[in-house]
């Protein structure tokens, strides 16, 4: 086990931008996991046969992208993740809510072994010895979200932890990605909520993989020709670089740009009269 303490080099900077960051990190496996790019997956404990099988979906390709795979090891989605993750490449960490001597839940135990023989890395705030406590729970999910490069929710009901965890990625300019669902569904109140807020819908692993500019060869090639035939003005490239072909919201480039929402619509108003963005409901934007 190893210790890693606020302030040390080694410090995960995703969780400086916390209000409250962790004094001291507990850590057991492969330390090299925290500095590569990774991406949450996250979703109810009592999950669907449509959440089960996504989760799969999406934890084996992205993957096998080389990118980890982070979640909370609770039972359902998160141990969904976990399990593939670490089935593949072994690419996984999982942040714990209490001490490494109290695993929780108990028959996750035969996974902890898995992920660690596979090269996983096991995480938590509170020393071995930390009995558990519910109450504790909630707050490792501003870990998950913070060492994430992203956060994908599979389902969630309404306020759940799961949205939690998404909410506490969108505070840290962090990019969320939602599975849809039918309007109605009690796993699918949570998503469609937070999509409506900005969160970016997704329905294949290749949305999110482009998204951190993982693509294929294809996909590369075709993107390079696109780009020598598509000029893109000065005064627009700071902004036309953070839109892509998956809908993005206006308040998110605000975020991300720091420019001002004035002189964003102004510049998002020029670019799709000169054909180089298209507005869609909500105030998205996609690349044409």
């Amino acid at each position: 086990m190893e210790v890693i303490e606020k302030g040390d080099k080694s410090y995960p900077k995703g969780l400086l931008n916390e209000s409250k960051p962790p004094k001291k990190l507990y850590l057991e496996g492969n330390i090299d996991l925290l500095n590569k790019d990774s991406l949450a997956i996250v979703g109810s404990r009592k999950c669907t046969e449509y959440g089960v099988k996504y989760a799969k979906e999406f934890a084996k390709e992205i993957s096998q992208k080389d990118i980890a795979i982070i979640s909370g090891f609770a039972t359902g989605i998160d141990s969904v993740a976990h399990e593939v993750a670490s089935r593949y490449k072994g690419n996984t960490i999982a942040v714990m809510g209490a001490g490494f001597n109290n695993i929780y839940p108990e028959e996750n135990k035969e996974l902890l072994k898995q992920l660690l023989k596979n090269g996983g890395l096991i995480i938590s705030e509170y020393p071995p010895e930390k009995e558990v406590d519910m109450k504790n729970f909630p707050k490792r999910n501003r870990i998950i979200s913070g060492l994430a490069k992203g956060v994908l929710v599979i389902e969630a009901g309404h306020r759940s932890g799961s949205t939690i965890t998404a909410r506490n990625a969108l505070k840290q300019d962090k990019t969320v990605f939602c599975l849809p669902r039918n309007i109605g569904e009690s796993k699918g109140v949570g998503t469609n909520e937070l999509i409506k807020q900005g969160a970016i819908l997704v329905t294949s692993p290749d949305d999110i993989l482009r998204e951190f500019n993982i693509i294929s060869r294809k996909e590369r090639f075709n993107t390079l020709k696109e780009e020598q035939v598509v000029k893109i003005k000065e005064e627009y490239l700071g902004l036309y670089n953070f839109i892509t072909y998956i809908p993005i919201n206006i308040e998110i480039l605000v975020k991300k740009t720091g420019i001002s929402i004035s002189e964003i619509n102004q510049k998002l108003t020029l670019m799709e009269l000169e054909g180089y963005i298209k507005s869609m409901p909500g105030n998205n934007y996609v690349r044409l």
